[in-house]
């Protein structure tokens, strides 16, 4: 009976699998370690989707203005109302993409450990995660309930700046 694996890539799946005896908790520890790279995954994916559908959503407003029937200076005033969300866009997928590889970098790690009878602690994930979440919803509750009052912060930073430039 051929293998249903022919050719080079069957081959180089064949190499790539590993068995281990099922005695005690291996398969239970296996599977948790899937697991818990699957909901690292889908974390990742969420943040990537959001900041995807974050990015359409702003795209599709500002066309909604620019094909609306008001007034040139009107669609002017709005659209330089708008808020620029790209930086959190790009920094939400940029996240996602780091909870991803960060994943798959945890995944295989533990996936070593436990075939030498080991377990890795994760404390840099951990405390990872909970800082990044932390500054990031700091971050979005500021500009959320405070917008108005970006620009008067960077105003003062720029007043700062040009201040220290002419002292030197």
């Amino acid at each position: 009976m051929p293998n249903k694996h022919s050719g080079s890539f069957g081959r180089g799946l064949q190499k790539m699998r590993k068995h281990v005896k099922n005695s005690g908790s291996v398969a239970r520890d296996h599977l948790a370690n899937e697991r818990t790279f699957l909901a690292w995954a889908r974390t990742g994916m969420a943040f990537v989707g959001l900041g995807v559908a974050l990015d359409s959503l702003q795209k599709n407003a500002e066309l909604t203005v620019r094909t609306s029937i008001l007034s040139e200076e009107k669609k002017a005033e709005i659209l330089e109302n708008m808020h620029d969300g790209h930086g959190i866009n790009i920094l939400m997928i940029g996240i996602g993409g780091m909870f991803l590889t960060y994943a798959t970098h945890r995944y295989f790690i533990v996936q070593t450990a436990l075939t030498c009878d080991l377990f890795p602690i994760n404390r840099f994930g951990i405390l990872g995660v909970v800082s990044g979440s932390a500054v990031l919803t700091l971050g979005g509750l500021s500009l959320l309930f405070a917008p108005e009052h970006l620009q008067d912060f960077q105003d003062a930073v720029l007043k700062t700046v040009n201040a220290s430039e002419k002292e030197n």
